[in-house]
């Protein structure tokens, strides 16, 4: 796991994700309109912290659309595994694995360690083009399904995830098991704790980034 190193300057980067996210809320958010997100909020004062709400009547919310794509991807990667040796060319290789690289260094080297952890500056030209290689990697914004959705979001997440690490306000906390951890939590919407402390991360470093405002359109 990288290091904890969003104390929230500029907090939220992520994005949640890799597909849809979710919430529970039935107003739409102009933000994120499938995981029904809200505009982040100033955070709280230094030392500030709320105690975590009781949610008694919540229950996870299986976002169908992601399930079955989902579900859809990994089949078509079995039949890819058996089928592939005899019916793929080289070249067919070669690119797949070049596309796998590209989306990568996105993912690794854009949102995680610049945008969500601000590990480096980059100028615009670089952005860019991890902005596209972030896209490669699977990137469709809303309201298409989405399976890691805008570096906003991507950001936001992570960062949530790196400062209430295996509470209910982590996206994908492990608590709730291997399979949540791992893909569940793109197939079902969002603990209400997350979105919560989500709103409470200044964003404002991530948002005022044109390219990824532009990326967030």
């Amino acid at each position: 796991m990288a290091p904890d190193v969003t104390s929230c300057h500029g907090d939220n980067l992520m994005m949640n994700g890799p597909m849809s996210q979710r919430c529970d809320t039935p107003n739409h958010s102009l933000l994120d309109p499938i995981n029904n997100n809200h505009p982040p909020k100033s955070a709280p004062s230094a030392g500030a912290v709320s105690p975590e709400p009781q949610y008694p009547e919540w229950k996870p919310e299986i976002i169908w659309v992601n399930t079955i794509s989902i579900t859809i991807l990994h089949l078509l990667a079995v039949y890819a595994i058996l089928t592939a040796p005899f019916q793929v060319l080289l070249p067919t290789y070669v690119w797949g694995f070049f596309l796998g690289g590209v989306g990568g260094f996105g993912v690794t080297a854009g949102v995680h360690r610049l945008w969500t952890h601000r590990a480096y500056k980059a100028k615009a030209p670089l952005r860019v083009i991890l902005a596209i290689c972030f896209s490669v990697a699977g990137q469709i914004p809303p309201p298409a399904p989405t399976f890691q959705n805008t570096i906003f979001d991507w950001v936001r997440d992570h960062r949530v995830h790196h400062k209430f690490s295996e509470t209910n306000a982590d996206p994908h906390n492990s608590n709730r098991g291997f399979f949540f951890a791992h893909v569940g939590w793109l197939m079902t919407r969002k603990h209400p704790e997350v979105i919560r402390r989500g709103q409470q991360l200044d964003m404002s470093d991530v948002i005022n980034d044109p390219v990824v405002a532009f990326h967030h359109k």
